[in-house]
């Protein structure tokens, strides 16, 4: 019995430790920059895959883009510099396209954008997984405000 409770005092004597409350704790915040790129777009067509421009294919009704510096499923915002009219998509797998153009978009971007077919410039911004977006309104019911009060 006697052992017992040396071991316990040991135990306890020799696992307490001293904090030292003087010490500032320094934070390092390291800043991540979004990839953000202006330039010229290239709608795809299918003539484009047929003469070998292109070497994938985009649907017409996706909302999927090629872009060379970008991963897989990256959410992009794509921007009409012109009229500054945005829409949200993803990249795409990796694709061969000439190095004039900074992106491939489908159809439907190329219209929901309404992009000038002699001008399609665009900027296409990173958007971070981890950013946060608000809602502009929102609704509260009856039974909600009861319980709020």
């Amino acid at each position: 019995m006697n052992y017992k409770i040396i071991i316990f005092l040991f135990f306890f004597i020799y696992s307490c430790t001293t904090v030292d409350t003087n010490k500032k704790m320094q934070v390092v915040i390291i800043p991540t920059e979004n990839y953000s790129n202006k330039g010229f777009t290239l709608l795809f067509t299918v003539n484009l895959k047929k003469e070998g421009i292109i070497n994938k294919k985009i649907d017409n009704r996706s909302l999927l883009i090629f872009q060379k510096n970008l991963k897989k499923n990256t959410s992009v915002k794509i921007t009409n510099l012109l009229n500054n009219k945005t829409i949200l998509a993803k990249v795409g797998s990796k694709s061969k396209y000439p190095n004039f153009y900074n992106s491939v978009i489908s159809k439907r971007i190329y219209d929901e954008l309404e992009l000038n077919q002699n001008e399609p410039y665009v900027e296409i911004t990173a958007i971070s997984e981890s950013s946060a977006f608000l809602a502009k309104k929102a609704k509260m019911y009856e039974e909600e405000k009861e319980v709020a009060d």
